[in-house]
């Protein structure tokens, strides 16, 4: 059984059957890849990183799995003999949406000589993903919730 924090943050993102306390854990791993991605093209300044970035946000948002999904499905899982990732569902796919136009800024500011906003963003980015990685609080699926309400049960 998962904690009630993370039962919270799991249904907020859209994840209503995850119980098992593995799957939770390994549904960081996206997040947390995402964040080191984001911070590094931030602190490289690289416009190509946050765009290929932003890139890999679009395949979570299309086929409901990200880069970062199917690396562990495929590799991970199989080497600690691990569980499958759920697929994610619209607010969890709704965060990559926004993740991919929150890139776009940042790689843009970046690609125009406007440093100090695309530091601020990319700042801001990587604390998302990183806040999103370590203790499974989703600022955009909070949004969603906000936005389109909660399921019935």
């Amino acid at each position: 059984m998962v904690s009630d924090w993370t039962r919270c943050r799991l249904d907020e993102q859209g994840f209503m059957d995850v119980e098992d306390k593995t799957v939770a854990r390994w549904l960081k791993f996206s997040p947390l890849m995402c964040a080191i991605g984001f911070g590094a093209g931030t602190y490289l300044q690289s416009p190509l990183v946050l765009y290929l970035m932003g890139l890999m946000a679009v395949a979570g948002l299309t086929f409901h799995k990200t880069i970062f999904d199917w690396f562990y499905d495929a590799v991970i899982a199989r080497v600690i003999d691990g569980p499958q990732l759920p697929d994610r569902p619209a607010p969890a796919r709704f965060a990559c949406f926004i993740a991919v136009i929150w890139s776009a800024f940042t790689a843009s500011a970046f690609l125009v000589g406007y440093t100090t906003a695309g530091y601020v963003l990319g700042a801001g980015l990587t604390f998302a993903a990183g806040l999103l990685g370590t203790v499974n609080y989703c600022i955009a699926s909070v949004l969603w919730r906000k936005l389109y309400g909660w399921p019935d049960r």
